[in-house]
């Protein structure tokens, strides 16, 4: 497995600081589009290829919005996709690490209700708690469409998308739902469960049709992370690693060694799978001394997750 996590930002500072960890893979971390033309992706290529780093992932890939719902101007959003499939494996773009959740907000309707509440020695982090929620926590004018309606959008997806991932050497790894609930503000959400998951990868039935497997959604929902692991053996491309405490109606996020999640069984799978994919870091409680803005993605937090995910694999990967 090749260990990795999100320069927030992607400045020369960070990513040195991300070969100094021993990170050779770089995620570009998007998540409302990525460019269309060619100069402007081998831009972004080379401000990781400058650190020493290989661009592998993108999360979370070309806008998506109007595909999810079924909105007017799907069928030119779908061609526009397939084209940047096609670039991107040209660069040498691993996996597209993407979501279904309707693409409201600026994480595409990924939903915390507080960020200050605190974990671990008084750090900061996200949490969750359903009760909470009123329609002030996502603002939206979506109208909402039935759940097979979604499910009847994403296969004709699928099967456009697919086959140029697979001419292009790109693997489509569908990120589940955060928090994984099947309606959250008015609007359905079909990625929650790994029934679901298992619904996704069986309608077509190629190594490009694939998972991203988050540990701390799947956490949130209450399940086996080493169990999914071995489940989807072969057809999961990209790993994120996070912890939680609580149940999907009212938990938080946690550092990555003090949830609930038993960490060394779940990379013990994924050696024993043959994982040879990337595995990022994910989500990380806001250190004492950092300024920046608690989404998650501040370096102190992630710089301790490396290290401990590191030993995991090293103590995995020797038995």
């Amino acid at each position: 497995m090749r260990l990795t996590m999100v320069a927030n930002p992607p400045s020369p500072q960070n990513l040195q600081l991300l070969r100094q960890l021993g990170v050779a893979d770089a995620v570009h971390y998007a998540m409302d589009d990525l460019p269309e033309e060619p100069d402007a992706l081998k831009a972004i290529r080379a401000i990781y290829a400058d650190a020493g780093l290989s661009w592998t992932v993108a999360e979370s890939g070309p806008a998506i919005d109007r595909i999810v719902l079924g909105r007017e101007g799907w069928q030119a959003q779908t061609e526009r996709y397939k084209r940047i499939i096609g670039h991107l494996g040209a660069l040498g773009v691993e996996v597209i690490a993407y979501n279904f959740m309707p693409q409201v907000g600026g994480d595409a309707m990924v939903i915390r209700t507080a960020f200050d509440r605190q974990t671990r020695g008084g750090a900061l982090t996200s949490g969750f708690r359903l009760a909470d929620v009123t329609p002030a926590t996502l603002p939206h004018a979506e109208t909402p469409i039935p759940r097979e309606r979604m499910w009847d959008n994403l296969e004709r997806f699928l099967r456009a998308v697919i086959p140029v991932a697979e001419a292009a050497g790109v693997r489509m790894a569908m990120h589940p739902d955060d928090p994984p609930l099947p309606m959250l503000c008015g609007l359905q959400r079909i990625m929650g469960s790994p029934a679901d998951f298992d619904r996704l990868l069986g309608i077509v039935d190629s190594p490009a049709n694939a998972v991203t497997l988050c540990f701390g959604c799947f956490a949130e929902g209450g399940h086996d992370i080493p169990a999914l692991i071995r489940r989807w053996a072969g057809r999961t491309a990209f790993v994120h690693v996070r912890d939680i405490r609580g149940e999907i109606g009212d938990f938080i996020e946690t550092f990555p060694d003090d949830g609930q999640t038993d960490m060394p069984a779940a990379f013990r799978a994924l050696v024993e799978t043959g994982f040879d994919g990337c595995v990022r870091s994910d989500h990380a409680p806001l250190l004492a001394g950092e300024a920046a803005h608690n989404d998650g993605y501040a370096m102190a937090g992630h710089i301790f997750a490396i290290g401990y995910l590191r030993g995991l694999a090293q103590s995995a990967e020797q038995g």
